[in-house]
């Protein structure tokens, strides 16, 4: 019998429930409670596996591409572009873009 979490007030199995509180139904009442909305499964805390290896190779070339080399040359590209546009430039922009907007400030 899974277990619920009602999200609006309903009655079921001759209990008055009211959104947040907890209770079991059946697999066939539990799947209609959801699907219109009057409930939502409560989700039970498990326990994770460790990722792949192939998965934490990746993750560690990332990381190493992301060196302090990159960030000088990204600091260097953000300061050309106050210095020619003169104003700051966005902290998402990455290096092809920020080398984008100077190379169009250039051209202008």
């Amino acid at each position: 019998m899974p277990k619920l979490i009602a999200t609006k007030g309903l009655r079921y199995a001759t209990r008055r429930m009211m959104a947040g509180d907890e209770f079991e139904a059946n697999n066939r009442d539990a799947r209609v409670l959801v699907a219109i909305g009057k409930a939502r499964p409560m989700r039970m805390p498990g326990s994770i596996d460790a990722p792949p290896p192939a998965i934490v190779e990746k993750a560690k070339q990332v990381a190493a591409k992301t060196s302090d080399d990159d960030k000088g040359a990204l600091n260097k590209l953000r300061a050309d572009y106050q210095t020619l546009v003169g104003k700051k430039p966005f902290a998402g922009w990455k290096a092809g873009e920020l080398q984008r907007r100077i190379d169009e400030a250039l051209a202008s």
